[in-house]
This record gives C-alpha cells, structure tokens and sequence, in this order.
C-alpha cells in the first residue's frame, strides 16, 4: 500500500528511479564481458525493429520462438501501453532525456522521420539490405560494449558520435531523438491499440511510400555497389549459413564480440557495403586469438538468428576455413629445426607431421580435419618473414563429419576457397 501511495503521489520520481536502474544494469551489461550467454543477447533481442528487419532479410516471416520471446512481449506491453517501454526501459531513451531535462527547449529540428527511417529499414531489408539498421537505438546502445574495448573500429562512429551528437542536441530541443527521429519508437506509437489523437490521414501514407521509394532502390543500388568491391570474404563466426545472408541479418549489434571469451571476434574493416562492420574472425589480434574449440558462446547469443544457434559437438564439426603451411616462412620446412607447436596445439588432430630426409618432422595440414580455427596460427613461432600458417576463409560452411574424416575425398565437397 506504501508503495502504491508513493506512486500516486510521486510518479516521475518513481520511472526516474526505475530508468536509471535499467540504465544502470545495461551499462553494466554490455561492458562487463566476456558476458554469459543471457546478459549478451538481452539487450538487444528486445527490440521488435530488428526482428522484423531480420525476419524479411532471412525471407521468412518467423525466427526461431527461442529468439523472438522477448521481443514478443515488447510488443504485447506496446499494445498495452505504447510507449511505455521508451519511457521505463529503453537505455538510449534515458541516456537521451537526461540532458533534455536542462534542456532550453528551442524547438530548431520540425520534422519527424522516425516514419521515413521505419519503412525505410523495412524496405530495405526485404531486398536483403538493411541499410540504417544501425539506428535501431537497442541495437546501438549495446555498441557501446564493443566501442569501449576497442573491436568497434569502423562502426565506431555510430554509438561514438550519434550518441554524442543526440546528448549535444538534447540540451537545445528536449526529446529529439525520441520525437523525431527513433524507427523504434515510431513502432510503439503505431501499433497501441487505443491512440489519441489520430494523426493527419496523409502522413502515415506519405512515410510509407517515402521509405518504400528510398528504401529498396537504395538497397539494391548498394548490394550492387558492394558486389563489385568484394574482393575477399572474411573467417566468419561457426553457424553463419553464407557471406549473403550474415550482412543482411546480423543487426551489428555485436552480442557475439562481448561474450566470445578469447577476443578472435572483431568488427571487420575492409569489404564492400553490404559487409560493412560485421563480425569476423581476427587470429592476429593478440596472443590466444583464435576460435576454442569447446566454446559456442557466439552461437547462442545472436538474437537474431544470423548466427545460428548449434550445440558444441555440432559446431566442432563446423568448418570455417582451411589452414595452409606456407614453406619458405616455417622452422622446420625453410630453417631446419625442429617445432611441434602447430601439431601440438591443435585439437582437431589436423596437422600430419613427416619426417624429411634430414630427420626433421615437417607439418602438413590435413584439410579433411582442419577445422579453421586458427589454433595453430596463433601458436606458431615463425617471425622471420611472417606466420607460416595461412588461413583461407570458405565461402559456404562445411559440416565435417567423422565419415568425412576417414574418406578419401577432400573436404569441403568442392566448394571454393574465397
């Protein structure tokens, strides 16, 4: 009874306590990694913008019930009470109307684009592009996790300077990120059951059709644009189904980088526009870079579903690239002397070691086995002229059985080396 009265009585005391504690607990998530499987994902599989831009992506109109609960009930408590999950629980939304708070209310930026951006991603998306995903604000916020261990590189410009620049703004027009311009939140106003006052009829039409003529032709324009830039594709994270789908589907919202425990996760620089600032594998980050070999955490945390979610014995059998000895830079192949590091290291069995006529065993990759974890490259010694192991991406995953193993025939089915 307490409580209720102290509710009554003092409201915004109560959601301004409330908010700051969700504030509180999400920043503590997000930079707190390596994260557990639950807090990774949490944040951002709440946000129903992403599960519908990734449900037209993967062009199905479902994703898998165990990646879409939370993100149902947003939608169920939007229903209810539209935007009470912007006022009590978005991080970036509290983060935002804190300055607008002190704010000299100057009413400078009229116009509302939170229609346009929608249907924008969302038109973009069913062309298998979503382009200003980015400004999904759940999605964003947890780019701060990334950003503040320093994987973020290329992305870092969206939480490091659209977060900046929103606070900036929030102190001259209060709640300008939340009127204006949130995709998210212009979800939640449409979709309350019971809405007053309606808006002018044309307005919903005209965003409609503004994100319909900007959306799709600017996304297949782009897909083309990054067709013709791919010269090379990246060691993506075990359980990604192909290059074409993992731009389209992954959010960016880098869950698997916060919770993946021996740092191999990074934000990819280079590639063409569709690729832009997806996860991919680094080996040569720092020393203990590599993909380990009892470890998923990436593939249970994608709460969208671009990382498919496999249980440890299916994802040790997920091939993701295919290691090469390169002679003239290995010890023992070019200098003569005996190493076993590779051999060694490697869990999978992978590296063959023949002695030579001088008496000194020589590795040799067995890609029936490899797996592409990259285990051996990172332990390798070699320094005179560089590693001697070489990494070569696939550009579809291979599922490497042990039948596989023990045939005759050279894994990966003939599916070529990117």
């Amino acid at each position: 009874m307490d409580a209720l009265n102290v509710f009554k009585h003092h409201p915004k005391a109560v959601r301004w306590t409330v908010r700051l504690l969700v504030l509180g607990l999400s920043l503590f998530l997000i930079v707190g990694g390596p994260l557990p499987e639950y807090a990774a994902r949490l944040i951002p599989a709440l946000s129903p913008l992403a599960l519908f831009s990734t449900a037209l992506a993967h062009r199905a109109w479902y994703i898998s019930l165990a990646w879409s609960l939370p993100t149902l009930l947003v939608l169920g408590l939007s229903l209810w009470k539209g935007h009470f999950f912007c006022r009590w629980i978005c991080p970036l939304g509290t983060l935002y109307s804190v300055p607008s708070q002190f704010s000299l209310k100057r009413r400078f930026f009229r116009w509302k684009l939170s229609g346009v951006l929608f249907w924008f991603i969302l038109f973009a998306s069913l062309v298998g592009l979503p382009l200003l995903l980015f400004l999904d604000p759940l999605s964003t916020f947890t780019r701060l996790g990334a950003l503040g261990r320093g994987t973020a590189h290329g992305m870092a410009w969206v939480p490091g300077v659209l977060i900046p620049l929103m606070l900036l703004l929030s102190f001259i027009q209060p709640g300008i990120w939340c009127a204006q311009l949130c995709p998210l939140g212009y979800l939640f106003e449409k979709i309350k059951l019971k809405r007053v006052p309606p808006q002018p009829v044309n307005r919903g039409r005209r965003e409609l059709l503004t994100g319909l003529a900007l959306g799709a032709p600017l996304a297949v324009l782009f897909r083309r644009v990054a067709r013709a830039g791919e010269d090379d594709c990246p060691v993506l994270p075990p359980g990604v189904q192909s290059l074409e789908n993992f731009s389209a589907t992954c959010i960016r919202c880098y869950a698997c980088i916060n919770s993946c425990p021996t740092g191999v996760l990074t934000v990819r620089k280079t590639g063409g526009v569709a690729e832009l600032c997806i996860p991919e594998l680094d080996f040569d980050k720092h020393d203990g870079s590599y993909c380990e070999q009892y470890c998923n955490a990436c593939l249970q945390v994608c709460p969208t579903g671009a990382i498919r979610s496999l249980s440890m014995e299916r994802k040790q059998q997920q091939k993701i690239a295919t290691a090469s000895i390169i002679r003239e830079a290995c010890l023992a192949w070019e200098d003569r002397t005996e190493c076993l590091a590779c051999d060694e290291f490697c869990g999978y069995n992978a590296i063959e070691m023949r002695t030579g006529k001088d008496g000194i065993p020589k590795p040799i990759v067995n890609p029936r086995k490899c797996r592409g974890c990259g285990a051996c490259r990172n332990i390798c010694p070699a320094t005179r002229i560089g590693n001697a192991i070489k990494i070569e991406p696939l550009s579809i995953q291979e599922v490497v059985t042990e039948e596989d193993e023990n045939s005759s025939v050279k894994c990966g089915g003939g599916r070529r080396h990117c």
